[in-house]
C-alpha cells in the first residue's frame, strides 16, 4: 500500500535527513519522504527535470519541508519560485530551519512560506514538531487540488 502523502524534505544535511526519516518512523507517520539536498535539486523534482526527467515514480508532494540554508539555491529563493509556477503555487511549504533571525521569518514569510519553525535540537521535541505538521497539514487541513499546468 502506498502511502497516503508525499512530503519533500529540501534539506542539506545528511544528518537532519536521517533524524527527519527515523522521526517520521518513530511518529508512526504514513508518508512517503522524498530528500531533495540542495534547492536546486527541489526544483528539478517538481519540474520532473535534470535527474528527476522520466522519473516513472514522481509523486506530487502534499506539502514541502524547506530549509532556509541550502547550497546552489537558497529556501528563500526555492520559496519564491515554487510560489511563481501555476501546479505548485498553493501547494503548503514549512519552513524548518535552525535560524531564529526575525528578518529570516519576516522574509519568508513575505515569499510565501506557510508556516515557520525552528529545528529543534532535541529529537523526542523534533518528534514533537513534525507530529504536528503531519497532523495539521496532512489530517486536518482540506488541501487545494494539484494545478494541472506550471
Amino acid at each position: 500500500m502506498k502511502p497516503t502523502h508525499v512530503i519533500l524534505l529540501v534539506e542539506d544535511n545528511p544528518a537532519d535527513i536521517k533524524i527527519t526519516e527515523r522521526a517520521l518512523r518513530e511518529s508512526a507517520m504514513p508518508v512517503q519522504l522524498i530528500a531533495a539536498r540542495d534547492g536546486q535539486e527541489a526544483l528539478d523534482y517538481l519540474h520532473q527535470s535534470g535527474a528527476q526527467a522520466g522519473n516513472q515514480e514522481w509523486r506530487r508532494p502534499d506539502l514541502i519541508l524547506l530549509d532556509l540554508n541550502l547550497p546552489r539555491l537558497s529556501g528563500q529563493e526555492v520559496l519564491r519560485r515554487v510560489r511563481a509556477m501555476k501546479a505548485f503555487r498553493t501547494l503548503p511549504v514549512i519552513v524548518l530551519t535552525t535560524s531564529r533571525r526575525e528578518e529570516d521569518i519576516q522574509d519568508m514569510y513575505a515569499a510565501g512560506a506557510n508556516t515557520y519553525f525552528e529545528k529543534p535540537a532535541d529529537f523526542d521535541r523534533f518528534i514533537e514538531v513534525l507530529r504536528t505538521i503531519k497532523r495539521y497539514w496532512l489530517d486536518m487541513a482540506l488541501l487545494p487540488p494539484a494545478q494541472s499546468s506550471s
